[in-house]
């Protein structure tokens, strides 16, 4: 039951989030805490972890989101906007991009020694890996940079069969569709 509500949550998290819609944070932080304890049952330590880190990444977005919609709405008085209006996505610049991707890079490295040192997880590399590039993910998708969508799917691809691997099979499915959630994300902050 908890994975379910966990799932249920994170969609909708991830939903409103495409839509550059606010309420998307506060769902998003209380799936964290439900999927904490799924991932903590299942042994995937850097998964349980990330959902604590997940959380503080959350509060960040959620209160940047903020910052720049209440800056958007006191330079517009009368003037009807839509979310997209209000928070635009912005380009990654390629120096940045590759600056973040490397740090994130050797994250994930130090993870995954961690976890073969430290853990009983069955599959370090995975867990480890794509815990350091969700959290790239995350910071990309708080800083609204478009490309966070299409990282967000080549992950859930693969996070799809390590959860099908763990018989977290709600969760697998979960991610699956979140493939294609990403990929609409990535066609809607075109616009």
């Amino acid at each position: 039951m908890t994975e379910l509500i966990a799932a249920l949550l994170s969609a909708s998290g991830v939903w409103l989030t495409a839509q550059r819609l606010m309420m998307g944070w506060p769902i998003s932080l209380l799936a964290t805490l439900f999927y904490g304890t799924v991932f903590f049952q299942a042994h995937l330590y850097a998964d349980t972890m990330l959902q604590g880190v997940f959380s503080i990444a959350i509060l960040y977005g959620w209160a940047l989101w903020a910052r720049e919609k209440q800056a958007g709405e006191s330079l517009r008085h009368d003037r009807p906007s839509s979310p997209a209006d209000d928070l635009p996505a912005r380009p990654l610049a390629f120096n940045r991009a590759m600056l973040e991707t490397g740090f994130f890079l050797i994250l994930s490295i130090l993870w995954i020694l961690a976890l073969q040192r430290w853990s009983d997880d069955p599959t370090p590399l995975l867990d480890g890996g794509l815990s350091g590039a969700s959290l790239l993910a995350q910071l990309w998708t708080a800083r609204r940079h478009r490309v966070s969508w299409l990282l967000w799917s080549g992950i859930d691809v693969i996070y799809t069969g390590l959860f099908i691997n763990r018989s977290l099979t709600i969760t697998a499915l979960l991610y699956a569709g979140y493939t294609g959630l990403g990929l609409y994300g990535y066609w809607k902050w075109k616009r």
